[in-house]
């Protein structure tokens, strides 16, 4: 059987709906965080996002379905997928919150109409969201749901790419979803960790993070066509230094990134670009940048693609993957024009403009709040 590869893509982030859209954003200058009003018994607070394109805070329950359903049908059209394909299809999910802003607005519903309301309640549970997609293609292989925090879809990806070229499945559907929510807003504005003016990953300016909303999908499936972007190796390691952020001294990180390598047989040197986490919060971008150091005697081109559509936490794997590829595709390298132009304190430097890039093999980091590390190791040249 031939190796798998990425088939098929569907997206809808902060930049726009479908993936081509969302490529033509990432030449664009970066957009600017919406502060996004929230009101508690105390208080009301300002938390800086960048929703989903063309789909305002508004009838909540509908546009979480509406929205995810959309991109797997798009991925699934652009694979070209039969339906029975389809239907023998294995779904893997990947995200943090699940449906978690459903629950939510189910809940300030029924307390505005009077009733008997209950947070978070049996109308979220961790296969919900998965059963809804399938009901909605058709899907009636495997599913899995992982919730790994901010790796989550990477870790999904890893799994769906695993069945795949053991032969358990022909095809994986491999879904990222992250939708603002109460508790991921307050959680993370209680922790000091939100920016409102945009996320500047390595920049001496980087005060914090953006939250993103996105839904990602991806199709992995058996394909002889060359030059098709495909999963050479990858890695998951846990950090247990601490709950919140990774060993400042980069030891885990770089532990993740040569396991990575190792599987895809590769030396560091091999590796012609890196796609990294890039919070831009104060510890994790230190992490990062020393564990990249510790691997790579001269580091290979870096880009990060937070700064264009916030962070995505668990769907951050599949959508970031999504679109770096994208731009790959089209010959470019991304760039964050505005952001560490020079090198900062962490002697990192990121593009300005799009650099042109040939074929190649790339890195592709995530680093999960809780300690969960993922690396993987793309390539579309043999």
């Amino acid at each position: 059987m031939s190796a798998p590869a990425f088939l098929g893509a569907g997206l809808h982030t902060a930049l726009g709906a479908g993936v081509a859209r969302n490529i033509d954003a990432l030449f664009q200058p970066l957009p600017h965080p919406v502060l996004q009003e929230i009101k508690t018994p105390e208080e009301s607070v300002g938390a800086p996002a960048l929703l989903l394109h063309g789909r305002p805070l508004e009838n909540i329950e509908a546009r979480f379905w509406e929205a995810a359903e959309a991109v797997v049908g798009e991925a699934i059209e652009a694979a070209g997928l039969t339906r029975e394909q389809v239907r023998e299809a294995a779904l893997v999910l990947g995200t943090s919150s699940l449906d978690i802003a459903v629950s939510e607005a189910i809940y300030a519903r029924e307390l505005a109409e009077g009733e008997d309301a209950y947070p978070l309640t049996s109308n979220s549970t961790m296969g919900r969201l998965a059963q809804r997609l399938r009901q909605a293609h058709g899907v009636r292989g495997p599913e899995y749901t992982i919730c790994t925090a901010c790796t989550a879809s990477a870790n999904a990806l890893i799994y769906a790419n695993m069945l795949v070229a053991t032969g358990r499945v022909r095809h994986a559907i491999v879904v990222g979803v992250e939708i603002f929510n109460i508790i991921t807003a307050l959680g993370f504005q209680s922790l000091e960790l939100l920016s409102p003016h945009g996320m500047k990953p390595f920049d001496s300016k980087r005060a914090g993070l953006t939250l993103g909303e996105s839904c990602a999908a991806l199709i992995v499936g058996a394909s002889s066509k060359r030059g098709a972007f495909h999963l050479r190796g990858s890695a998951n390691l846990c950090d247990i230094f601490g709950i919140s952020a990774a060993n400042p001294d980069g030891s885990t990180v770089a532990d993740v990134i040569r396991m990575a390598l190792e599987d895809a047989g590769l030396a560091p040197e091999q590796i012609d670009g890196i796609k990294a986490h890039g919070t831009a919060s104060l510890l994790n971008d230190e992490a990062e940048a020393a564990g990249m150091r510790l691997v790579f005697p001269k580091l290979p081109p870096v880009c990060a693609l937070k700064p264009f559509i916030g962070h995505t936490f668990g769907a951050c794997g599949v959508t970031e993957l999504i679109l770096f590829c994208g731009m790959a595709e089209r010959g470019y390298f991304p760039a964050t024009p505005g952001i560490c132009a020079e090198p900062s304190d962490l002697d990192i430097r990121l593009p300005q403009t799009p650099q042109a890039l040939a074929p190649g093999v790339f890195q592709l980091n995530f680093f999960g709040f809780g300690g969960n590390n993922t690396s993987l190791v793309i390539a579309n040249a043999d």
